[in-house]
């Protein structure tokens, strides 16, 4: 983390501004440290890697956690992600519209699979995830991609720790459905919408319950180590967005996901994380 990011975090517990106290520098980052809200709050700082996770995530939550990091070293060998993604980043991309002077918010970026991509369209990539394992490891990969404007934060969808109208593009790739329940679901739309600049898009993708899954699948459940999902049906899914982004359009083109492209509409939000 380089010491002048500290100005685009916040406390995820009261929206403050936070102070840096180094522990250990690898050239011009941070590699290990504390960060410290108003109310004495710390946060560490860990493999360059500042870790902003609020105190009241939910069972589900952390039980996914534990499960992504359990699962890291699968990720990067699942051969039908790859394929799929074939399809499935130029068509992001496409629907994303970025400006190479773009600081771009990627809403839980695993371990990496679109990362160095969407780095590529932005001036400025803001890679979040709460898997702090899989985070490592896109850390990693991007030092050894040479990629000097992606930075990792370890952070919850449903308190964002960073001020308002932060990004001027945000995309999220097969995140929300994993958001454990309706409630928290709403919350991360609202964060989304909170971050980004009135004027800035949005784009999401999303399990979708399609005629195939309902078949052979079921609406919602949970994957190997109680990852839960939910399959959305697209008037559900523009519903949701809805909370926070004026919904341009919705395409089933990617198959088992719904592809959404929003606008944010919505300006003068509070600055204190919704909460999930």
């Amino acid at each position: 983390m380089h010491p002048s990011f500290i100005s685009t975090l916040i406390s995820p517990h009261h929206g403050g501004a936070l102070t840096l106290d180094v522990h250990q520098m690898d050239g011009e980052n941070v590699l290990t440290g504390v960060l410290t809200d108003s109310a004495g709050v710390r946060y560490p700082i860990r493999d360059g890697i500042p870790c902003l996770l609020p105190s009241n995530l939910l069972d589900e939550q952390r039980s996914e956690m534990v499960a992504r990091d359990a699962q890291v070293k699968d990720y990067d060998r699942m051969a039908i992600l790859h394929l799929f993604g074939k399809v499935e980043i130029p068509l992001t991309l496409r629907a994303l519209k970025a400006d190479k002077a773009d600081c771009l918010l990627e809403a839980g970026c695993g371990t990496g699979r679109m990362t160095r991509h969407m780095s590529r369209v932005c001036k400025t990539l803001v890679s979040i995830d709460f898997s702090f394992e899989s985070l490592r490891v896109n850390r990693h990969k991007a030092a050894r991609m040479g990629l000097k404007n992606v930075h990792f934060v370890q952070a919850d969808l449903c308190n964002l720790p960073f001020p308002d109208d932060a990004f001027s593009s945000v995309v999220s790739c097969q995140v929300l459905e994993h958001v454990p329940n309706h409630h928290s679901r709403k919350a991360a739309v609202r964060e989304l919408a909170r971050v980004s600049k009135t004027g800035s898009r949005l784009v999401l993708s999303a399990y979708q319950h399609s005629i195939f899954t309902k078949t052979f699948g079921q609406k919602q459940g949970a994957h190997e180590g109680g990852i839960p999902y939910f399959r959305f049906s697209k008037s559900e899914l523009r519903d949701l967005l809805s909370a926070g982004f004026a919904v341009d359009r919705i395409s089933g083109k990617l198959v088992y996901l719904h592809l959404a492209t929003c606008r944010n509409v919505v300006s003068g939000r509070a600055t204190a994380p919704s909460g999930s």
